[in-house]
């Protein structure tokens, strides 16, 4: 039977008892005079008929409860994940995959990020961003230019702590990776670019970095070279501007897209592309709240087009990774410690890690982020800890610690090196890092 037809089932039995209890009462108190019926009759009768309407309804629902699994046991079954349990989607342009109980499907990194638009993005404009993109000429020293501190032959970043501009002075936080930047709708730390237009420009009239005087230095240096003229004709139809430099400059980073990862190769259906220990780190990933700002398949909120980019770091200042790495010197977006979410993707590249890059190995990073963003404690064996809660009257309530073994550090930082990718440009490109 259905709900519907057990409530009603109640209702009949209860109207049927208000019946027979109003008649047994006119029995006992004898016919009333014609035209009257007497209040409290009605009243008693009422009352007690559904009374019996309600624990007619009570009845049914606990039949029913008896019959539904147990709260335990379905929190059981949530728990117990086989190593390899995953399903696929089988039908053609689906790129996902769902875990049994998961409700969100995994999503892989599509070819061109949104928005590009190859009768924009011609070849000869890529070609012309390309050049810009390793010209130390754009540099008031002449020594540094874009790939200085974004080498696309390895990480999309420069490996430093800090990036070396002009005059070997060191910026004050660590170099983003340009991998994949097309995809996030706020670039920089601290989120001030709203595109890969605004951002080209920024670095080079910047006093640490390029260090040029203005705009128009910019546009002088390029116009000195007539190959340069020419491509800007050929590519962009005019002269020379600071506008059409970071427009070619942005055509060639959309063109820096990984989305061959082990991890994308395993969504669209390849079993085989993780490992089982990747397999596992990827459900506590899941699990434990790292995904719910490091969004698939950015694996950034800042690629989500309806989510907002920043988030608050660090959320538990009591960690002890806070004080260790340092973590809160730096007070972010507008002082109050709020940061654009960086994407993972290359993320076993581009170590050092964090705003400050005070972070040396990505599994020490997992272990930041689990106790000072998510409040987990890291135990060696994981096993579980509780603490005791007392009410007004010393009542005890139990409850568990969020704790994480050593060995889901581990997992979770292997399927990280699964998010590592490869840029497919149009020619292969030198590496600008200095060793």
């Amino acid at each position: 039977m259905t709900i519907t037809l057990y409530v009603v089932f109640a209702a009949l039995l209860g109207f049927g008892a208000l019946v027979l209890i109003s008649g047994e009462l006119s029995k006992k108190r004898g016919p009333s005079r014609p035209g009257h019926t007497a209040p409290g009759r009605v009243a008693l009768a009422a009352i007690m008929g559904f009374g019996v309407i309600g624990l007619s309804i009570k009845a049914v629902a606990l039949i029913m409860l008896n019959d539904a699994p147990r709260l335990t046991d379905v929190a059981a079954a949530s728990r117990s994940l086989p190593t390899q349990s995953h399903e696929f989607a089988e039908s053609s342009g689906v790129q996902g995959i769902r875990y049994p109980g998961r409700t969100r499907s995994w999503q892989a990194l599509p070819a061109k990020a949104p928005g590009t638009n190859p009768e924009h993005d011609t070849p000869e404009l890529i070609a012309l961003g390309r050049k810009l993109f390793f010209d130390t000429r754009l540099s008031s020293t002449g020594a540094v230019a874009c790939a200085s501190c974004h080498d696309i032959m390895s990480g999309g970043d420069d490996g430093q702590q800090y990036s070396t501009g002009i005059e070997d002075i060191k910026g004050g936080r660590n170099a983003p990776t340009v991998y994949n930047a097309a995809f996030l709708k706020r670039l920089f730390w601290d989120g001030r670019a709203k595109s890969l237009e605004d951002q080209a420009t920024g670095p080079l009239m910047n006093p640490v970095e390029m260090g040029l005087s203005s705009p128009d230095e910019a546009v002088e240096i390029v116009n000195r070279d007539p190959d340069y003229v020419l491509a800007f004709r050929n590519a962009l139809g005019g002269p020379v501007t600071i506008e059409g430099i970071a427009t070619a400059i942005a055509a060639f980073e959309r063109t820096l897209i990984t989305n061959n990862s082990p991890y994308d190769r395993f969504v669209r259906g390849e079993s085989g592309a993780l490992t089982n220990q990747q397999m596992r780190g990827m459900y506590l990933f899941d699990k434990i709240g790292c995904r719910r700002c490091h969004q698939d398949p950015v694996f950034s909120v800042a690629g989500d087009p309806v989510a907002g980019p920043y988030r608050s770091f660090p959320v538990f200042k009591s960690s002890p990774y806070v004080h260790k790495h340092d973590l809160t010197q730096d007070k972010g977006r507008g002082g109050n410690g709020v940061w654009r979410v960086p994407s993972l993707r290359n993320v076993e590249l581009t170590a050092p890690y964090f705003h400050n890059g005070a972070v040396e190995t990505l599994q020490e990073a997992v272990r930041v982020m689990a106790t000072a963003q998510l409040g987990y404690t890291i135990h060696e064996a994981g096993q579980s800890r509780f603490r005791v809660l007392r009410d007004e009257q010393a009542r005890p309530v139990l409850v568990e610690d969020k704790i994480l073994a050593e060995r889901d550090i581990v997992d979770i930082a292997a399927f990280l090196e699964s998010l590592t990718g490869a840029p497919n440009p149009s020619e292969p490109v030198r590496s600008a890092r200095k060793d």
